[in-house]
């Protein structure tokens, strides 16, 4: 594995907001063991680690579901696949600053979203009023949301003053990829915006993306209680899908160290395991470590493997079992198994 492959998968993420990473975990083609082999799809593009596998992966991804999310897919000539939805950090736009936006954008960073507040009144778009989100512009909405550039990692909410900002808001939001988009407002409110924005030519099919009136149906009152209703809505919506998350710190050393390193990741789990499929740590040849796959004994034996293939300069899949472990005899864990891919990355 070179490390130009993620260089690849951070600039399809950083432009698309999702992208598909398919990794060999069992299999020969060729006569060759093809194990830590990958491929990265996205929408529209396709980008082969090695080109001389390309009629190998024609032909896998004619019987591939993407739809499915991160999982592991098993085809005949006993080859094995992982297929991981990766996406990006969400991002968490939200359109107007009144006084549902403030517990709103306080609930959205304990969930580890980025938040952006969009508002045209200063006194509503200002960094003292909304100290912890990442930005904050006091700016004409089209120009804001635009120059946020949405992808497939972006949610929006629409929370603004009058019919006037919330229509011009969705009608901006429409034209680009976006994950999810909310508006607020009453039955006649939102009634109103949607039959104006029908009337003027937007399809069903589009309108039918807006959820609204916006989050779970839990009677709140108070702004802190809609602001708890919409973000019940927004992970509700978020976790439909199985994805995972590369933490930024693990693709900035892929990238930039230079030494050679072992990436494992947790590509099944059974039974009760403290993390989930999709967990990384990285081991470099020194010896040191970032992130995690669990903790404990387990974690520990899944350091050692993986210091000794940076050694050997091999990738392969390794099964542990958590109810063997010692923190399960203690109590401290219920037990289950985990299957880790070990992928040796080179310089």
């Amino acid at each position: 594995m070179k490390k130009i492959f993620y260089s690849n998968l951070v600039n399809a993420l950083n432009e698309k907001g999702e992208i598909n990473v398919v990794t060999v975990i069992s299999g020969i083609y060729d006569g060759k063991d093809i194990v830590g082999q990958k491929l990265l799809k996205s929408e529209n593009d396709i980008i082969i680690e090695d080109e001389s596998l390309k009629d190998f992966w024609n032909s896998m991804l004619k019987t591939l579901d993407f739809t499915k999310g991160t999982c592991v897919v098993k085809l005949e000539n006993n080859i094995e696949l992982f297929i991981e939805y990766v996406v990006g950090k969400p991002h968490l736009v939200i359109c107007g600053g009144g006084h549902i936006a403030l517990p709103l954008c306080n609930i959205a960073k304990m969930l580890d979203f980025n938040v952006t507040i969009i508002d045209d009144r200063i006194e509503f778009a200002n960094n003292e009023r909304f100290p912890i989100a990442d930005k904050v512009f006091c700016n004409d909405f089209n120009e804001a949301i635009e120059d946020i550039k949405p992808n497939k990692s972006t949610y929006f909410v629409i929370i603004t003053r009058g019919h006037k900002d919330d229509r011009k808001c969705l009608e901006k939001i429409l034209q680009n990829d976006f994950f999810y988009v909310g508006m607020i407002g009453s039955k006649s409110k939102v009634a109103f915006v949607i039959n104006n924005m029908l009337e003027s030519g937007y399809t069903k099919e589009q309108i039918d993306k807006v959820h609204t009136p916006i989050g779970l149906s839990l009677g709140g009152q108070t702004p802190a209680e809609i602001a708890v209703s919409i973000a019940g809505e927004i992970i509700l919506e978020k976790n439909k899908k199985e994805s995972s998350n590369i933490e930024d710190n693990i693709l900035n050393e892929i990238r930039n160290r230079k030494e050679s390193m072992v990436l494992t990741t947790i590509i099944e789990k059974h039974g009760s395991s403290p993390r989930g499929v999709g967990a990384k740590m990285l081991v470099y040849e020194n010896g040191e470590f970032i992130g995690t796959v669990g903790g404990g004994s387990v974690e520990n034996a899944v350091y050692e493997q993986a210091l000794d293939l940076v050694k050997c300069k091999k990738s392969l899949v390794e099964k542990y079992d958590l109810s063997n472990s010692a923190a399960s005899k203690l109590g401290m864990a219920c037990g289950g198994t985990i299957k880790v891919l070990f992928e040796f990355i080179d310089i």
